[in-house]
């Protein structure tokens, strides 16, 4: 049995070890370009040896240059493999190994956003998804480090958000971003709809699968919140499609 209290320091040494392979030259110089960008963002979030363990104010980022900074660190906390070392076969164990970064990521891109936006519903929607996901975070990882997650095993569950992740993952977002209010305003509205939906995903296989009643009532408030929130950024993409036309 892991012992989750004081595994640190083999989360750091599997960070250190943490590679990407390139299968051969036929898969072209985009597609190597993908993975040499997979790596980069993977080894920024490594190179800080986190884990989901780590504390929220610990990951949370100080003083970037632009949004774009934040967008790239937002994607190198979900796409990092240093918390790895964490899957068991257990579902409600595997279920926040996944959600803890995802929701690291939206905080991290809130955050970004603040510092940019003059819009004042842009501010709020920001500023909710910070609030209430610093809270599910510190209570997943809690449940974690207790070891209260584990005793119901499903190796089906954990191929299932793993390919959640890797079908909507794009690590393409922010090549020609730069730090424009309004076009900061809006890609954080566009990028926040396909975030939100992994999220989806992920809590409802988790209702198929789990048992922690905590992570039950923690799934059912995902789709609840999250579902009202995209149809809020679909009206606001909308009226700020109105008032640019």
């Amino acid at each position: 049995m892991i012992d989750f209290k004081n595994i640190n320091i083999m989360v750091g040494i599997a960070a250190l070890f943490s590679t990407v392979s390139i299968n051969s030259y036929g898969d072209g110089v985009k597609e190597i370009s993908k993975i040499q960008k997979e790596r980069k963002y993977r080894l920024e979030s490594e190179e800080k040896i986190y884990s989901v363990l780590t504390p929220i104010e610990k990951v949370v980022p100080e003083n970037f240059r632009g949004y774009k900074e934040y967008d790239e660190y937002a994607h190198s906390l979900m796409m990092s493999t240093s918390s790895q070392i964490f899957l068991t076969n257990d579902v409600g164990n595997n279920f926040v190994i996944y959600m803890i970064p995802h929701h690291e990521a939206a905080i991290v891109s809130s955050i970004g956003v603040l510092k940019y936006t003059v819009d004042g519903k842009i501010k709020e929607l920001a500023e909710r998804i910070i609030e209430v996901q610093k809270k599910e975070v510190e209570m997943m990882q809690t449940l974690l480090e207790e070891g209260e997650l584990r005793g119901n095993e499903n190796t089906e569950f954990l191929k299932k958000i793993q390919n959640i992740n890797m079908e909507k993952m794009n690590v393409d977002y922010y090549n020609s971003l730069g730090n424009n209010s309004e076009d900061i305003s809006e890609y954080y509205l566009r990028s926040m709809i396909p975030h939100h939906e992994i999220a989806l995903e992920m809590a409802k296989e988790y209702l198929k699968y789990g048992s922690n009643q905590e992570l039950i009532k923690l799934a059912q408030k995902i789709l609840l919140a999250q579902e009202e929130e995209i149809k809020e950024i679909e009206i606001l993409l909308k009226n700020r499609e109105k008032a640019g036309g």
